[in-house]
């Protein structure tokens, strides 16, 4: 007997719902994005005024006042020109880190140092106090700066969260049971079929929300939320596609590799991952096609 098969849309399905989600993420951000930067900002502001008080305006960045504050060297990546990822600073002191340890702590400060932003924080090469125009002035633009990446990254968070409850909402309706377990899933068996499992390890890849169909077979579901046609493309194409290739590669046939979308998305990148990739496409804002599959899938 042949195995049920997710829809695949047609052209014109695909740029109809594109529409749609598009539509949908314009009115949230609408909506949210000020009043949500806001909170953050209000939020960031008073770190970022400690940090700078610790550090004498950034004049004595030293490995003492990073183990005095565990978070200061994440406020002083932003103080850099251009701001320095966790990862290039992790290569520069050569070791990865959450907080900063005694046999780091002068190692990641001699990092940050040569790299402030002079734009912002003139009086650094100049050997001297801030004025106070000045320091309120850096404190705005450091502040705004980390605030806008950071509501960015929370927004994302917020979105993957509510597709990976929304879909957990079918999956239980459909009378699948949730499996508390945490073991990476490196055989079909590890998920008894007819239940479904949060953030897990798939064959070394992790899986948003992972399925095992009550035909057998293993539905790795991956939620995406892209922010422009570009940046579909790395969602969608480079990371799912990526792990549906791998996947595959372990599982063969008995993997279906799923993506729940919302936001902003490139026709083309669309095809591609649904014809080129064999990328299952469900979306947010209409999971009637999920729940049909899950429950035609026997």
């Amino acid at each position: 007997m042949a195995f049920a098969q997710p829809r695949r849309w047609t052209r014109e399905e695909l740029q109809a719902h594109r529409v749609q989600a598009e539509a949908l993420f314009t009115e949230q951000r609408r909506d949210e994005g000020p009043k949500a930067y806001a909170a953050v900002y209000a939020e960031l502001e008073p770190r970022i005024r400690a940090a700078f008080e610790l550090t004498d305006d950034l004049r004595s960045v030293t490995g003492k006042a990073l183990l005095a504050d565990p978070l200061l060297w994440q406020v002083l990546r932003y103080c850099c020109a251009p701001p320095i990822s966790e990862e290039d600073l992790w290569t520069m002191v050569g070791r990865k880190f959450r907080r900063v340890t005694s046999d780091i702590a002068d190692d990641t400060a001699e990092a940050v140092q040569p790299l402030f932003d002079p734009i912002r924080f003139p009086w650094l090469e100049l050997d001297r106090s801030p004025t106070q125009i000045e320091r309120d002035a850096s404190l705005l633009a450091t502040t705004a700066m980390y605030a806008s990446v950071m509501t960015g990254t929370r927004r994302r968070g917020q979105v993957s969260v509510r597709q990976e409850a929304a879909v957990a909402a079918i999956l239980t309706a459909s009378a699948f049971d949730f499996d508390e377990g945490r073991a990476a899933i490196n055989v079909l068996d590890t998920l008894a079929r007819g239940s479904f499992s949060r953030e897990r390890k798939v064959a070394g890849a992790k899986c948003d929300v992972p399925v095992r169909l009550r035909d057998g077979r293993l539905l790795a579901i991956e939620c995406k939320v892209s922010n422009g046609p570009k940046n579909s493309w790395k969602r969608l194409n480079r990371e799912v596609g990526g792990k549906a290739e791998r996947w595959r590669g372990t599982f063969g046939t008995q993997v279906v590799t799923a993506a729940v979308l919302a936001g902003v998305y490139d026709l083309s990148c669309l095809v591609a991952g649904q014809d080129d990739q064999s990328v299952a496409l469900f979306w947010e804002h209409d999971l009637s096609a999920l729940v049909h599959f899950v429950n035609e899938a026997v």
